[in-house]
This record gives structure tokens, sequence and C-alpha cells, in this order.
């Protein structure tokens, strides 16, 4: 069956833009760390964001990565909960993150931007 993909539909947009996802950004503590893999975050000195001196942050507190074309947030089962804005996110579930939206991790607060 062929298939017409009008501009207007998401996937005409996806198409006549590309199919290329917007680069994120992850900044904390005068840090910034550009979104283009799983990132591991905790206090564990083997994660890629390593928190340490919060006691509050797990080992292996919580991980971004994509999933289906989106930049994700699950927390892994973390002692002490991870936030998104604010509100918790439940364990072991993916949650969207977007530019503008800050992570919370113990007493650290993460952003999300453009890169």
């Amino acid at each position: 069956m062929d298939e017409t993909i009008y501009k207007r539909s998401p996937e005409g947009r996806n198409f006549a833009h590309g199919s290329e996802m917007k680069k994120f950004r992850l900044s904390f503590r005068n840090q910034m760390i550009d979104m283009t893999k799983t990132i591991r975050i905790g206090r564990d000195s083997t994660n890629d964001v390593v928190i340490a001196d919060d006691p509050l942050v797990s080992r292996r507190h919580a991980v971004i990565e994509i999933v289906n074309g989106q930049y994700c947030l699950r927390d892994l089962g973390s002692t002490n909960q991870t936030y998104l804005n604010k509100n918790p996110v439940p364990p072991n579930t993916n949650v969207v993150v977007r530019i503008g939206d800050t992570i919370t991790i113990g007493r650290t607060v993460l952003q999300i931007s453009h890169s």
C-alpha cells in the first residue's frame, strides 16, 4: 500500500526537516554534559555524572537515555527518589524530559538545555 505523507503531519515535518533529534545538554554545578548517549547519575565513581558529596544520592540513582527518539529520565529504584520539575519520578519508569526541565537528585539540581 502506498502511503502519502502530508507536510503538516508530524511525520511530514520530521521528513521535511530531517529526522535528527535536537541535542540536549545537562548542566549542574558549573558543568555541562552533551547528552549524546546514555547518562548514568549517582554517587558511584563509575557513573557519567558523579554526585559524591550528597548523602541523599544513591550509588546508581538515575539514568537519562534515548527511548523511541526522545530523551527519558528513569529512577533506578533509588532510596530518596528522583524529581522532574519537583514531581517524583516513579521507580523504573521512563519519563520524557524537555528543554527547560529541572531534575532534582538529593540536594543537587540538574537543568536540561539546548546543546
